[in-house]
């Protein structure tokens, strides 16, 4: 089960450093020679929702590994192995979230100096306090498969045009999710909703909605019991009649957050659920337009 604790668990120092010189040791040895090669274009992706938009991309041309492929593995708490820093310093391209969400991702990606490298964060020009939760942006597939193009072609100046066709296919699938954004957003627009956590903010990035009592959601983010006024707070927007509907993280539990979602219940607010990680058994655009839809179903009750 996951729970959001960013500063709680971090990867030892001495743990990272041993990685760190393994994946340099790795790096010098496999760029000896020309890295790509028959085998064609090695990607490593921390998180598995960006590993299914570079194998799309990517096509026949090379392979994709994602480290986090489960729903049941928690990036904050995942500590990489010898293995995990061998697969980064063989990789030609790497994609990471960036962000703070996946540090141990992103120190051993910059390890690899001869790979390519994509910070999902910085497509968004990230700043410290934003919300990293940037694959529930609506721009992020058209600017990371856009990046990807320009990585990938780098690498295989020849196939540039067969990349880019890729692209163009990958985007297209996300026409029945944008045009359900379209919908979603008109239904929102001058309603309050508020959440158990932050983590499908950036979806509602550009709608006319408010998120109400954010300070209950980011201290659950943090690991943190929130204070009493935010647990009042809950309560009286929710009793207040004004809240359209209330999203709840799956993957995080615990006693306030219980408590808080049985007031919504009572009060009969829509609960809509969410993931921080794709579950294992959809596609990313298949995730996406299932959370909207729910969305849509529960403000047309």
């Amino acid at each position: 089960m996951v729970k959001n604790r960013h500063y709680m668990f971090i990867v030892p120092i001495i743990g990272v450093l041993l990685l760190l010189s393994l994946v340099g040791y790795r790096t010098y040895q496999n760029h000896e020679a020309q890295k790509v090669n028959q085998q064609g274009i090695t990607i490593v992706t921390s998180l598995n929702m960006y590993g299914e938009i570079a194998k799309a991309v990517v096509g026949n041309a090379g392979t994709v590994t994602s480290i986090l492929n489960k729903s049941t593995i928690d990036p904050h708490d995942f500590e990489p192995t010898a293995q995990t820093a061998k697969t980064y310093a063989q990789a030609d391209l790497v994609v990471v979230n960036g962000g703070g969400y996946d540090v141990w991702a992103t120190k051993l990606a910059r390890a690899n100096k001869q790979a390519k490298q994509i910070n999902v964060g910085q497509l968004f020009n990230y700043q410290d306090g934003d919300n990293e939760h940037f694959w529930y942006r609506a721009e992020m597939v058209d600017r990371l498969t856009r990046e990807l193009t320009q990585k990938l072609s780098q690498l295989e100046p020849k196939r540039a045009a067969y990349f880019a066709a890729n692209a163009n296919k990958y985007r297209a699938k996300m026409a029945l999710v944008n045009a359900k954004r379209a919908t979603v957003k008109q239904l929102l627009a001058g309603k309050t909703v508020m959440a158990t956590e932050p983590v499908y903010d950036n979806a509602l990035a550009g709608f006319d909605v408010k998120i109400a009592n954010q300070a209950f959601a980011r201290a659950v983010d943090e690991g943190n019991d929130p204070t009493p006024t935010a647990v009042r707070n809950w309560q009286s927007e929710i009793e207040s009649g004004q809240v359209a509907l209330v999203f709840e993280n799956t993957q995080t539990t615990g006693k306030v957050v219980a408590n808080a979602l049985k007031i919504a219940r009572e009060k009969q607010v829509p609960i809509v659920k969410v993931t921080e990680t794709k579950p294992d058994h959809l596609t990313y655009v298949a995730w996406q337009l299932q959370i909207l839809t729910a969305i849509e179903e529960a403000l047309q009750k």
